[in-house]
Parts: C-alpha cells; structure tokens; sequence
C-alpha cells in the first residue's frame, strides 16, 4: 500500500471529512488522511439500531490519530431511504442490493451535507476502490485489490458527489497490508473483524429480518415446466438461481428461474434453463460522455467478473446490455454496474431480463 498518498488538486492543511466506523478500513483512510498533510474531521453516521460500541469504538479510533469526530443521525431517513426499499422490493418479488443503493441515495449523500457543515472540501471512506482522470472527467475506478474491490457498490452514485471522494485504501494489495499499516500507526483496529456487508441486518439473515413485514405476503406454488410441486414459503425466501432450500426432490438439480410477484409462483429449471443474454435496466445513472450504443463490460453481482457487453442507454434513466455469452440467474433488484477501460461509467437496478 502507497503511503505516499495524497489528494490531487488539494492544498495541504485542507480539511477532509472521514466516514469512520471504528473499523480498521475507515481508521487507516483516517491515518493516511492526516499524514499526507490533510486535516481530517472524522464522522461516524447513526444509520438504524447500532449499539453504542459502534460510536465509542470510532471515537477512540479517532482520539488515537488526534482528530476531531462527531456523530450525526440520520437514522430517520436511512429508515425512508433504505430499509423500506428494501421491505418493498422483496415484497414485489425483486431481489434488492442494499448497499449500493444506500451509498446513492442516502450514504454519500448524508456525508456530503456534513462535508459542507464542518466546511470541508472532500469526503474520504475507507472502500477499496480508486479515482481516475480521463478525458477531463473524475471517474470512480476498481481497487488494486481485486479480492476487495467494491466500485461495484459505488456505481450507482450520482457524478457530482464522485468527484467529491477519496479512497486511501484504493492502491492496498491485500487485507494484511491494510491491518499491518494499522498496526504500524499504533491503531486498535488493527484486528477488529470486518463488519458485515448489509450493516442493518447486523449478522442475522434477511429472511428473519423481513418475518415481521411478510405476514400476508402472496405465496403460491413451485412451477416446473408447467407442473405445479407444492406450495412454497413466500417469495422472500427465493431469488434466482437459487438451489438449496428448495426442498424438492427431481432426477437433476432444480434452481429458480423467476418468481412472479402477482401469482405469489416460484418458477424453477435445470441449471443450463437459468442463464440469460441480456437484461433491462431502470433507475440509471451514467456519467458524462458514457456511449449511447458501445462496448463495454459489467456485472451483475458482487461475486462475478465484470462480462463484455453491448449497452445501449435508453430515455427516462433505462438502458439494456446484451452479454456475449449467457449470464447466470440475472436478478430483478439487483444492481448492475458498467464498466469502461475499469473505470466505471454508470449503472443501473435490473428491471427484466431476455
């Protein structure tokens, strides 16, 4: 990891906002902030029920760089913002991405209205993930840590609060890179265990989360080629390509294909049955100078390789992406980032698939 860090453009002394959880990522961002030369304001977001070892673990994490911190709530509208789309979405047979979700319309945009209350001038996380000029433009880019790497989650943030951001962790190699550097500043976090990625589920499976909500939700019947297999559990509990959990004995494995949010089915194939070309976007936010028509590469989770592609953007914020070869079990809900040369371009929610 490069500690010779520093923010293009920004004076020395500036002052940087840093997103702070008490964790070892967001601590070392912290460090490397302050020994390029910056002043950095730590910040920790009261986002639903954290505990209070949350902000007392970010405040000591603080207090041993010698910064400034404080803690905003923001918790009645993360409520608005995330939780209820997420409720929502699984409701209407969708499989939603919380996070990416979250750092469009409610993170980033939380940390840009303190940016300009404790008059800093650039907000620092601790994502592993870089920022590249090309073309006049500040884009976000993947993480030299490709394992780590999360401009997946960032893609759907609008260009504006993009060129506001700072990743220190986005030249890191490895993990062990990151928790030596924090050991070698003195930092407590250094061993502190990741958190998790859905961070208002706090460690329990969204099926349990989403029990209170689902009491009369529709369920229906599994659907096999026509044949119905017996009732299911509610359309929460499946997503596509989903295979485990079934319960449904056949002479090959079964996986979802789709669910139908209005019959309340869950509709099932074999393995080759579940893959699809392309899939309809909505919700899109591209940056200036993305191709109306083009090559490009993308992914539609988290855990894949980004696939080439062709896009073509769309009016009202929706576009479509035709995959060179068939996609494994593309999910409604789900977030699909865009890619160019790297850097990321736009992206956008699934809304369909053929």
């Amino acid at each position: 990891m490069d500690k010779g860090f520093s923010i293009p453009g920004l004076e020395k002394g500036a002052r940087v906002l840093v997103a702070m959880s008490g964790g070892v990522d967001s601590s070392v961002s912290a460090m490397m902030v302050k020994e390029a030369g910056y002043t950095p304001i730590g910040l920790t977001l009261k986002l639903f029920g954290q505990s209070d070892q949350v902000l007392e673990d970010a405040e000591k994490a603080a207090s041993s760089i010698g910064m400034e911190w404080y803690s905003a709530d923001y918790s009645e509208a993360f409520s608005r913002d995330v939780i209820t789309h997420f409720i929502r979405s699984y409701k209407m047979g969708e499989t939603p991405n919380p996070c990416s979700l979250c750092n469009r319309t409610a993170k980033i945009k939380y940390l840009f209205d303190q940016m300009q209350r404790r008059d800093c001038i650039r907000i620092a996380t601790g994502h592993y993930a870089r920022t590249e000029e090309a073309n006049g433009r500040k884009y976000i880019a993947k993480a030299a840590f490709s394992g780590k790497d999360q401009s997946y989650y960032l893609c759907l943030v609008e260009p504006f609060h993009a060129n506001l951001l700072v990743f220190p962790l986005g030249d890191a190699e490895n993990k062990d890179e990151v928790r030596a550097a924090a050991a070698s500043y003195g930092l407590t976090a250094a061993e502190k265990p990741d958190s998790q990625e859905v961070c208002f589920l706090q460690g329990r499976d969204y099926r349990d989360f989403l029990a209170p909500f689902s009491e009369g939700w529709r369920r229906g019947d599994f659907i096999f080629r026509g044949k119905r297999l017996g009732r299911n559990k509610g359309l929460h509990n499946y997503t596509p390509g989903q295979r485990r959990g079934l319960e449904i004995s056949h002479t090959e494995p079964l996986y979802v294909k789709y669910v139908n949010p209005e019959t309340g089915d869950v509709h099932l194939g074999e393995k080759k049955e579940v893959f699809a070309r392309g899939v309809r976007l909505r919700e899109c936010s591209f940056y200036p100078g993305a191709p109306l028509i083009g090559r490009v590469t993308a992914k539609l989770r988290y855990r894949m390789n980004d696939e080439p592609c062709l896009m073509e953007q769309a009016p009202e914020g929706k576009a479509s992406l035709l995959f060179d070869k068939g996609q494994f079990a593309p999910a409604p809900g789900q977030t699909a980032a865009i890619y160019m040369g790297g850097r990321v371009i736009g992206g956008g929610t699934i809304d369909g698939i053929f």
